[in-house]
């Protein structure tokens, strides 16, 4: 299928992840609000079928220097696992790559992170994006929709399927949720299976 001349992304890219963080970093020099900021980038396989993208780094990812690190880093890998998906064979990063609250999250600084975040799944080509929560749904598929209305069926992303589930993060204040989680990843795995 052909892309618009007016699309801003190409569906092949030629960059590196390495590049697309450099520049980011870059630009982002020149930007008050980003002065204090240590920024924490994606890590994983760069090839690998399912990047999975979160709001942004935790507290204990600090300490590590990548993101998924700490109680909701195990709960991740525990569902990536009970899929058959083990944390060094997906790529995993966040919308917003500095440790932050949600609430502080301004469409600012989600509109100078959201080109980077859609650069770097280019230039991956996964088969799948696994989405977590509101902030990388709401970024990567331009809605208004909440996590709640729209998880549990494959969309689209310049190409690629995209699952929106619950965040880790949630399930650990919300574990009634796990449950629905459990059923997008089944069929996450499906369509891998179908896919291989």
């Amino acid at each position: 299928m052909q892309n618009s001349l007016f699309d801003s992304i190409p569906t092949e890219s030629n960059e590196t992840l390495e590049q697309i963080n450099a520049e980011m970093l870059e630009k982002s020099k020149q930007l008050p609000m980003f002065a204090d900021k240590t920024f924490i980038f994606g890590v994983g396989k760069e090839n690998a079928e399912v990047v999975v993208v979160g709001e942004s780094p935790g507290p204990p990812d600090e300490e590590f220097g990548e993101p998924f690190r700490g109680p909701v880093g195990e709960l991740l890998e525990k569902i990536l696992l009970s899929i058959g998906i083990s944390r060094r064979n997906c790529y995993l990063t966040n919308v917003v790559k500095y440790i932050s609250q949600g609430d502080e999250l301004t469409p600012e600084i989600l509109k100078f992170f959201t080109p980077f975040l859609e650069r770097e799944i280019i230039a991956i080509k996964p088969k799948v994006i696994i989405s977590l929560g509101n902030t990388p749904t709401k970024a990567l598929l331009n809605t208004k929709k909440a996590i709640s209305q729209i998880r549990g069926e494959f969309h689209d992303f310049q190409g690629i399927k995209l699952m929106p589930t619950f965040n880790p993060a949630y399930l650990l204040r919300d574990a009634t949720k796990k449950r629905e989680v459990w059923e997008d990843m089944k069929k996450v795995r499906d369509y891998l299976t179908k896919t291989t």
